[in-house]
């Protein structure tokens, strides 16, 4: 997949490949200062990225500079430094990066300074310890020597300025720089593109691969082992293929090592702004790179790649996309099956239509999930904090599939996973006193099993006239059994509930009303049935025609389908009509 990539990435010129990575680099927070040619400071810049916009401050007149000087002062990783001590972070003669706090706490010293240009003076000392001396001479034969005139006059200045810098910056720029942040001191001294360019290969290039002691030569050709999401060493000897010549997992050339660490570059910078989710489009040999709830505009095909932040860029999941869109294939209603409004809550109203997966995605987070579901599809397990056990339980058994669907367009499975995850959350709010929520959770659990029904199928499992049906059969004088299971289930509920609330224990929810959710059979729910009537009989008023009508009828009635949990959940959460208040007609019969 990572070839396939490449292969998009490759077919975009040196400057295409330039352009994309630049435009979107993020340099990190500090403090930057451009010094001219003849040795002024030109420009003092704060860089600091806006965690909350992604964005970063541009004001500067010399942002472009500071930007591309930047990216090729980079180093490869701090396990690849040019100062020894690690105390300078850059990686040529142009550009000096300190953390601020290596000033404050005395680390940076002359001799680290003297350490540092002396590596940059004679790179071949380095690259000899790192067996890449061939790599190194082949390259100045390609680029020339170092300019030491300028990597001298620029190490002067440096000792001339560095420890004085907070007060001269003060006193004759009228400038202070913050010393007590935790962020860096970037110093770049002026010169053209090119050649900051050509100084940070003289870096890149002997220091590419993972290790040069993997590298071959073939036709002339050095071939070593990439760096990128890569470690060999002897901590990890699983990673070395015995059975071949060279046990290196693969081997690249210099053209296609550089390839590789310019779209790893590129995948960082996305990586900065939080934008995780990258979409490889191969029919538009493109890339999208997307936030957790952010959706590509146009469709997709190729291959999905989830990334992270660590040390460098890190590649931690990856998938195909047969085809995507955000654009729903039919309109989704939300619809209001229980006939139950939330005033207090319109964000989502009944009736509201989903036009693409992005809306109904929020909706599935907010109704079902509690908003956790969205910012955890990747999560380790051990960092989500959620009290709720279930609600947890059922984030993890089905995030992966939920985005697969939501974010993937694969939805195999998806309609019997959202049947069992829905279940089970609602349960949850019945048993937790929510019973708004499980309202809702019930609706919208209808609503998504009506949109994946096939044909003329019919999911609406409830209707607000199955109560009214009901509720005249209780009240009315002449008796008429229960028509069909979904009405039994649903009175199954109705009494449950209104049972329940006779009791007098001060927590009486969860206790009572887990049985009847839980219950696999219906022998199960007429034995508990029975049971809460003998025990709390003594509660119901003499001569409760309903009680007694709507007890008989579900005595008398033998299901024929197996448990529907959902019924007997619409019975607890809707009101109940057990404890209605009894009109002038009724009072008047008893």
């Amino acid at each position: 997949m990572l070839g396939e990539c490449l292969e998009i990435f490759g077919s975009y010129t040196e400057e295409e490949r330039e352009k994309c990575i630049l435009d979107n680099y993020v340099p990190k927070d500090g403090t930057y200062i451009l010094v001219g040619e003849n040795g002024e400071i030109k420009e003092i810049a704060e860089m600091k990225l806006d965690k909350k916009t992604g964005e970063i401050d541009r004001s500067s007149a010399y942002f472009r500079e500071f930007r591309y000087f930047d990216y090729h002062s980079n180093l490869i990783s701090m396990n690849k430094p040019q100062d020894a001590e690690k105390i300078i972070h850059s990686n040529n003669y142009l550009s000096f990066w300190v953390k601020k706090e290596s000033l404050a706490n005395g680390k940076l010293t002359p001799q680290v300074i003297d350490g540092y240009y002396d590596i940059l003076e004679h790179p071949e000392k380095k690259c000899e310890k790192t067996k890449a001396l061939s790599i190194y001479e082949r390259l100045e034969e390609a680029i020339g020597p170092v300019d030491v005139e300028t990597l001298q006059r620029n190490k002067k200045w440096i000792h001339d300025h560095i420890f004085s810098l907070e007060e001269y910056a003060l006193n004759e720029l009228k400038y202070r720089i913050d010393f007590q942040k935790k962020e860096y001191l970037k110093i770049f001294f002026e010169a053209e593109e090119e050649v900051y360019q050509r100084e940070g290969n003289r870096y890149f290039i002997p220091n590419i691969y993972n290790s040069n002691q993997y590298n071959v030569v073939i036709n002339n050709e050095v071939f070593g082992l990439p760096d990128n999401n890569q470690g060999m060493n002897a901590k990890k000897p699983f990673l070395s293929i015995k059975t071949r010549k060279s046990v290196a997992p693969y081997l690249l050339n210099r053209e296609n090592v550089m390839l590789q660490k310019q779209f790893f570059d590129y995948l960082m910078n996305f990586a900065m702004v939080g934008k995780y989710n990258i979409y490889v489009d191969m029919e538009h040999r493109a890339f999208c790179a997307c936030e957790n709830n952010q959706y590509p505009q146009k469709t997709v095909r190729g291959f999905f790649l989830r990334i992270r932040k660590g040390k460098e860029v890190e590649i931690h999941d990856q998938d195909v996309v047969p085809f995507f869109r955000n654009h729903l294939r039919k309109p989704f209603v939300y619809e209001n099956k229980l006939g139950i409004e939330d005033v207090k809550n319109p964000e989502y109203e009944y009736g509201k239509t989903c036009e693409t997966l992005q809306e109904l995605e929020s909706m599935i987070d907010d109704i079902f999930f509690s908003k956790v579901l969205i910012h955890n599809y990747f999560s380790d397990e051990e960092k989500i904090k959620i009290a709720d056990e279930t609600l947890k339980r059922m984030l993890l058994l089905s995030r992966r599939k939920l985005f697969a669907w939501l974010h993937l367009g694969n939805d195999v499975d998806i309609r019997g996973l959202l049947d069992k995850i829905s279940m089970e959350l609602v349960k949850t709010s019945i048993l937790n006193g929510y019973m708004l929520k499980a309202a809702k959770q019930l609706n919208l659990r209808w609503s998504l099993q009506q949109y994946f029904a096939k044909g003329g199928e019919n999911m609406a499992d409830f209707s607000v006239a199955l109560r009214e049906d009901l509720k005249t059969k209780i009240i009315s004088d002449q008796y008429k059994g229960l028509e069909s299971d979904r009405e039994y289930y649903f009175a199954v509920g109705q009494m449950a509930r209104y049972l329940v609330y006779l009791s007098k224990a001060g927590k009486k929810k969860q206790s009572l009303i887990n049985p009847f959710l839980n219950a696999r059979t219906d022998r199960h729910l007429k034995e508990l049935l029975g049971r809460y009537f003998k025990k709390y009989n003594y509660a119901i008023p003499v001569g409760a025609k309903k009680v007694s009508r709507l007890y008989g009828m579900l005595e008398c009635y033998e299901p024929e389908d197996t448990i529907m949990q959902d019924m007997i959940s619409a019975g607890f959460v809707i009101d109940n009509l057990l404890l209605e208040k009894r009109d002038k007609e009724e009072k008047e019969d008893e």
